[in-house]
Order: C-alpha cells, then sequence, then structure tokens
C-alpha cells in the first residue's frame, strides 16, 4: 500500500517537472514569435508627407533607430512622387532593413500636404494692389493663366504677396509677380498677366419680361458689366426703361438696348376707339375704328363706324383719341 501510494506521488512529481519545463521554454518562444511580428519591416504605399524631405520610417514601417533618416526629397506642395520597386530595394538594403517587394510592379506614392491658394483669392490681392497704385473706379481682375493652380505646404501660411506690378492704362493688361507665402524668404514666385476691367452700373430686368409686358419700377435691378461689353444703344437710365413696353422677350438681369423696347400700345390696330373732339365748352365723342396702332401721343387712322370715312387721330389714352376741329368734318 505504501509502495502504491509513492507510485503515484513520484508520477505527479514528473508531471508538474514536465509541464514547468514546457512552459518555461514556451514562453521565450512565444515572446520570440510576438517581437519577429512586431519587427516585420512592411512598405507603406501610399503616404502624405508634410517637411521637405522624406524619412526612411515614412516609408517603412519599424525602420527602428534610422526612421527618422532623411532618404528623399519630398515632392512639391500639390505634387506626388512615385518610387518604384527597385528603389526601394536598394534603400531598404542600404539601411539594414529585411524588406523585398514581392513583385516589380511594387511601388509607393508619397504626396505632399497641402493646401490651394483659390483664384479668388489671387484676384482679391491683384485688387488690393490696384487699389494701392491709385485705382479708384470699381473694376475687376481678369487673369490671363485660366488654369493657373497655386499650392502652399500645409505647414506654411497660406500668404499672398503682390511684386513689380506693371499695368498698361490705355488698354488695361498687367503683368505681376505673385509671392507665397508672402514675406518670407525662399518663397515661391509666380508670374502674372491679366487685364483689368472698369465696370459700369447698368439697369436689367430683374425677371424675364414678354412681348407687350409694362416695365414697372419694381422690376428694375443694377448690376456691374464690363464697359467694353456695352455696345451702343445700351441704355444706362432707368428713366428710359420704366413705364416703357417690350418689343418683344427680354431675358433676365441683361442689359437692355433701346431696340428691345417701346412706349407701351395704348390703341392696336383694329380696336374700337373712342374719338373726342373738344372746341372750347362743346365736347362731342364717336366711336371708330383703328387702322393704325399707337402709343401715347403717336397720330393714328381711325375710320369712322357709321360713314367709313378715315381721319388722323392723336391717342390720348387707353382705347382714346382726340381729332382737331378741322378734321372733325371727315367723321360725319
Amino acid at each position: 500500500m505504501i509502495v502504491r501510494k509513492l507510485f503515484f506521488l513520484l508520477r505527479a512529481a514528473v508531471f508538474v517537472l514536465a509541464f514547468s519545463f514546457a512552459l518555461a521554454t514556451a514562453l521565450p518562444l512565444q515572446a520570440a514569435g510576438i517581437a519577429s511580428i512586431d519587427t516585420k519591416v512592411t512598405l507603406k504605399d501610399a503616404v502624405i508627407v508634410e517637411g521637405n524631405y522624406i524619412l526612411l520610417g515614412d516609408l517603412f514601417t519599424n525602420a527602428g533607430p534610422k526612421a527618422d533618416t532623411r532618404v528623399a526629397y519630398a515632392p512639391k506642395p500639390g505634387r506626388r512622387s512615385h518610387f518604384d520597386a527597385k528603389w526601394l530595394y536598394r534603400v531598404a538594403r542600404a539601411y539594414g532593413l529585411k524588406w523585398r517587394p514581392l513583385t516589380l510592379k511594387t511601388r509607393a506614392i508619397v504626396e505632399r500636404s497641402s493646401q490651394e491658394i483659390f483664384r479668388d483669392e489671387i484676384e482679391d490681392a491683384l485688387t488690393a494692389s490696384f487699389q494701392d497704385q491709385g485705382y479708384r473706379d470699381k473694376f475687376e481682375v481678369e487673369l490671363g493663366n485660366r488654369s493657373l493652380k497655386i499650392y502652399v505646404a500645409a505647414n506654411e501660411p497660406a500668404t499672398i504677396g503682390v511684386e513689380n506690378l506693371s499695368i498698361n492704362r490705355s488698354t488695361g493688361r498687367f503683368v505681376a509677380t505673385l509671392v507665397t507665402p508672402a514675406n518670407k524668404p525662399g518663397a515661391k514666385r509666380y508670374r502674372l498677366t491679366g487685364r483689368v476691367h472698369r465696370l459700369v452700373q447698368v439697369p436689367v430686368i430683374s425677371r424675364r419680361i414678354s412681348r407687350g409686358e409694362i416695365i414697372r419700377k419694381n422690376d428694375i435691378e443694377w448690376i456691374d458689366v464690363r464697359e467694353y461689353t456695352l455696345r451702343r444703344g445700351f441704355i444706362l437710365d432707368d428713366s428710359q426703361v420704366i413705364g416703357m413696353a417690350a418689343k418683344r422677350y427680354i431675358a433676365a438681369k441683361t442689359p437692355i438696348s433701346a431696340s428691345q423696347i417701346q412706349r407701351p400700345q395704348l390703341v392696336s390696330r383694329g380696336d374700337l376707339v373712342t374719338v373726342s373732339l373738344q372746341a372750347g365748352q362743346m365736347s362731342l365723342k364717336t366711336q371708330g375704328r383703328a387702322i393704325e396702332a399707337g402709343s401715347l401721343g403717336d397720330v393714328v387712322r381711325v375710320k369712322n363706324s357709321k360713314s367709313k370715312k378715315v381721319v388722323e387721330t392723336r391717342v390720348t389714352g387707353k382705347g382714346t383719341v382726340k381729332v382737331s376741329l378741322l378734321r372733325a368734318a371727315a367723321l360725319n
């Protein structure tokens, strides 16, 4: 019985020793496995950098103490650089990184973090410079390069300076140098060309007007247009428009020419009109049919509905005309 107990105790002791040994050897191996995973070098195939240089750690994970080593110049703001498999492999080997490309198509794309200076900001800066040079009329700046795009690094101020501004005052054409960031050594410079346009305010119709519609005061708006676009005959004074009628369709918010408007027609051809004769205190009225259309003050011919005789009359209102004493006899 005692021998049997000793056997079981010995067996349990052997099991504990075996388990302890297995645990002691497994933990270092497991730790080594985790370390190997954590220290595995991999390529970052899409990178955004802020500084002037690309660092080893920007391209590879787990680059170790050499992660801050400069390996290439960063692209210009707003641009990208492409690095192929051969170049990346040479860099990895040069700095002792255990990495190789899986295929020759492996590549990394590095983009410079940047902010765009928009066209309207450039135009505002030029406008301020023109005003500093004494431009007081209302004007508009037009850049010659319509596709111009300017980027500044994200860690730089997006400020604009204008230098060497010169202008031909007869044509409005100008040349200038744009500096960004402004007032900073080593700033980027761009040559700009364009034109300054003097603006003129003109009255326009705020809504679409159909033929025959009367233009009211509340239909009028004012807009700025470039002076050179105004052809002869365009109306600059709203008093020439208010109360007039459209000869034809007039689009909204477009300059109006004198040929598009007319005095409102108070008498249309074929209308039945009231013909009046005023001689001293005597007043006579009869009816006739208008042979012609006319506006206020126009002379139109009217046929007497009974005698069929035609006489010249002057339009006095909507559907009303008057005739002179000398011509009144023709109505009888």
